[in-house]
């Protein structure tokens, strides 16, 4: 519940954006936006057409679709996007859809003969490796031999078909590789050079370059060093070959040829011992230019690193700098954090109650309306090394019955004698005086008195086992979390897209979300969004206006943070019915402060339901310490003994 808030607005704020992308008007035939595997328009359905399963259901596993179902506000498309152009390659195109625009827009359908007329001798290669080449694409599915008995055609089909396939293969891996060559370069990198990329800024490397030796990126110290605000000493205190570098609170030293370093802190009373560190490789000088390991260096100076071959570029990332830098904008937003998430006293705990529901209406004008509803309470015990919480979810008796006609069929009450039937409607009668207990070092127990039932034991936990680094992030300080942290966390730091991720969404979070967006007067700073501030974003995005501008018939964000941080804010938007896509209204009403936080939520449905949703939290110090592990005598189930009997500890 802590972040409720900022994460119910990036939802809805995600919502928005995606919302012209399904109410275009269906692509014209011979000008489509998406295609069918056979290269068709995709169809458009009216009101009563039957639309076939198959228009529903992708060809193959490479293919995706998306039917809508259409009604009385327009006719109804069916999108079903043909095999990924991607498939293989690796690139992350959910934080980089540029390099997609880009080979999309590069990639023509060549004829197989004009490619292979531009490269003597490949058809005679081509068809030498069909055979390989088909086992390796289709071997889990097929023989050579069945596809072609399968097919009806002859060895003579088949070669020109799997040369065909290649060609198509090569032109897409070449389009590829030229969108990812156009992207180094426009960041700033070198094409044929190895880059070094730090905190998502490509170094540059005036007169010498980086260098792969014996499977090392070796790169010019000086002009690394200089670039991380530090100075180079060659031959200090007359010791031939060796280095001195002076970078931020550090000395380093080595020498020319050999493998150890000294990082030495400079200052005093600092707490920190000298430290001796071994490199992988030793540093050597060509044209008159030092390199040295951009491993060692980095590490030393308390930089991850990580590689990313497609850029042919090392990446050093300093989580705590790229925190600090984004931090700077976000004053207001952090001040709403350290609000809700005060520091823990030495020996307390965090108690929080939570109460809340879930109704969902769906219309019926024949039978009449519909209304399903699930009701949550519990109460979470927490500190720095444990938590442990207790949780009711109470469904209703029609939801139940919906459920079980969803997952068994509409005839399920027939077999409600069934052993299996029987399980599943006490799972869902049965989610009552759950509890969790978690710890720091990643082990988990969990127990419901259907556990109880089901096994004919008493007091049964299922345990777990996290890991111990996602238990170390889930007791985070967040007395100390903040926007640059939370966003700084999520990178992993091996991908040049990620970090280019990472600065585009710091773009985005920053027009929409820094102190600059807000007015404060009073003591209050108010954050509003409009259709004006939304539709400036899709300009950004490079979308067309004039389709999407009848979209939104309302649209309105609002933040207000008092000087304490305790936020209050409200949402209302309203789209208008386009092309198979009923008219949706969302409102939403939300507060926010150190004691308490408060949500209620409805979505409304032209013509097919609403849903409402309400939540409160309250949270509270105390002395009373979570628990650590199950109560004593307890029946435990591990994780890995789950099909073995059970057994008391």
């Amino acid at each position: 519940m802590k972040k409720l808030l900022a994460l119910l607005l990036s939802v809805i704020m995600a919502m928005s954006l995606a919302v012209p992308a399904f109410a275009e008007e269906a692509p014209a035939d011979g000008d489509p936006g998406f295609w069918l595997e056979n290269w068709e328009p995709a169809p458009v359905y009216t009101p009563g057409d039957a639309i076939p399963i198959s228009a529903l259901l992708p060809e193959s596993s490479s293919d995706a679709s998306l039917g809508i179902i259409g009604g009385a506000d327009g006719p109804t498309t069916v999108i079903s996007t043909g095999p990924a152009w991607t498939g293989g390659l690796g690139v992350d195109l959910s934080t980089f859809t540029s390099i997609f625009t880009s080979v999309a827009d590069r990639v023509e359908r060549v004829p197989t003969e004009e490619y292979l007329a531009d490269h003597p001798g490949l058809e005679e290669e081509l068809r030498g490796n069909a055979y390989d080449y088909f086992a390796q694409e289709y071997g889990e599915y097929w023989t050579a031999e069945e596809y072609m008995e399968f097919g009806e055609m002859t060895e003579e089909d088949f070669l020109n078909m799997m040369v065909n396939d290649q060609v198509a293969d090569r032109i897409m891996a070449e389009a590829y590789q030229k969108a990812i060559d156009d992207q180094k370069e426009a960041l700033g990198g070198v094409l044929g050079q190895v880059g070094v990329m730090v905190n998502g800024t490509y170094i540059k490397f005036p007169d010498a370059a980086p260098e792969v030796a014996d499977g090392r990126t070796m790169v010019p110290v000086r002009a690394l060093v200089e670039t991380l605000g530090g100075e180079v000493d060659y031959e200090f205190a007359d010791q031939k070959d060796s280095v001195r570098l002076f970078i931020d609170k550090y000395t380093i030293n080595f020498t020319i040829g050999g493998t150890t370093a000294v990082r030495h802190t400079r200052g005093t009373d600092t707490g920190e011992d000298d430290k001796t560190i071994e490199m992988d490789c030793a540093p050597y000088i060509k044209d008159g230019r030092t390199y040295v390991p951009v491993r060692f260096l980095a590490e030393a100076l308390g930089y991850e690193v990580g590689w990313d071959s497609q850029y042919e570029t090392a990446i050093l990332l300093d989580r705590e700098a790229l925190a600090a830098d984004v931090d700077n904008d976000f004053a207001i937003l952090n001040r709403v954090q350290a609000n809700r998430a005060p520091a823990l006293e030495e020996g307390k705990s965090w108690s929080v109650d939570m109460k809340g529901g879930l109704s969902l209406t769906l219309f019926d004008t024949l039978n009449g309306n519909q209304t399903y509803k699930v009701d949550l309470t519990g109460n979470t015990l927490m500190n720095r090394e444990a938590a442990n919480g207790t949780c009711s979810l109470t469904i209703s008796d029609n939801a139940i019955d919906a459920l079980m006609e969803q997952v068994i069929g509409v005839n399920w009450a027939e077999y409600e004698d069934d052993e299996d039937v029987k399980l599943l409607r006490s799972v869902l009668t049965g989610l009552q005086d759950m509890e969790v207990i978690m710890t720091r070092e990643g082990r988990m127990w969990f127990h419901a008195p259907i556990l109880d039932e089901l096994s004919g034991e008493k007091n049964v936990w299922a345990a777990m086992d996290m890991g111990a680094e996602l238990g170390a992030l889930m007791f985070a300080e967040t007395d100390t979390t903040t926007v640059g942290s939370v966003l700084a966390s999520m990178v992993s730091g091996g991908s040049v897209t990620e970090m280019v991720g990472f600065g585009e969404t710091v773009k985005f979070m920053d027009r929409l979300y820094s102190d600059d967006c807000f007015t404060t007067s009073g003591g209050v700073s108010t954050l509003t969004i409009g259709v004006e501030e939304l539709m400036a974003l899709y300009e950004d995005m490079g979308l067309d206006l004039d389709e999407i501008g009848d979209v939104w018939k309302e649209y309105n964000i609002t933040m207000k943070v008092d000087g304490k941080g305790a936020v209050t804010g409200s949402i209302v938007m309203e789209t208008s019915a386009q092309s198979g896509i009923p008219a949706i209204r969302i409102t939403m009403d939300s507060t926010q402060s150190s004691e308490r936080a408060t949500v209620t939520m409805e979505c409304h449905v032209a013509n097919i339901g609403e849903a409402k949703l309400t939540l409160t939290t309250t949270q509270r110090t105390t002395s009373e310490a979570p628990k650590t592990e199950p109560p004593e005598g307890a029946t435990i189930v591990d994780e890995d003994l789950a099909a073995a009997p059970l057994v008391e500890p």
